[in-house]
């Protein structure tokens, strides 16, 4: 596990909340035996995500997910109670989905056999073209 506090790649976010929001949220942070950091990151990748939709959605629509990564970051909150255990990492690209995390995705988002057939292949393609020295039509980050 990262420890965040003294990660580089981390920085401490703080606000202040009503008492009573407080106590709530750490009262189900610690029932649902998730760390506040955890969900803190999500809420706000969420609201990110949120803003950019609503900003890019007045000059275009948004572009649908390209890979995994990006369809789990996209929707975190509504994946939180689908059984899928590493999500976080799911959504940073440390790990890749196997094909039974693949399947409780895209069911609880509800997305079509044609474009889960996309996003899988998008999401093994750049893994597979790296392996053969190919990296031409890979977008990978």
């Amino acid at each position: 596990m990262t420890d965040k506090r003294r990660s580089a790649d981390y920085k401490q976010v703080s606000g202040y909340v009503p008492v009573e929001l407080a106590r709530e949220f750490k009262s189900i942070c610690a029932r649902e035996g998730v760390s506040q950091s955890d969900v803190l990151e999500e809420m706000l990748l969420e609201w990110l995500a949120k803003r950019t939709a609503c900003n890019s959605s007045q000059s275009q629509q948004p572009s649908p997910p390209i890979n995994i990564a990006e369809l789990v970051q996209v929707n975190m909150t509504k994946l939180r109670h689908s059984g899928v255990k590493n999500l976080q990492a799911l959504a940073k690209e440390e790990v890749l989905p196997t094909p039974g995390d693949f399947a409780i995705i895209t069911s609880t988002l509800g997305i079509p056999e044609e474009e889960q057939k996309k996003i899988w292949q998008q999401t093994f393609l750049c893994l597979h073209n790296e392996s053969d020295g190919v990296t031409d039509e890979c977008e990978c980050s």
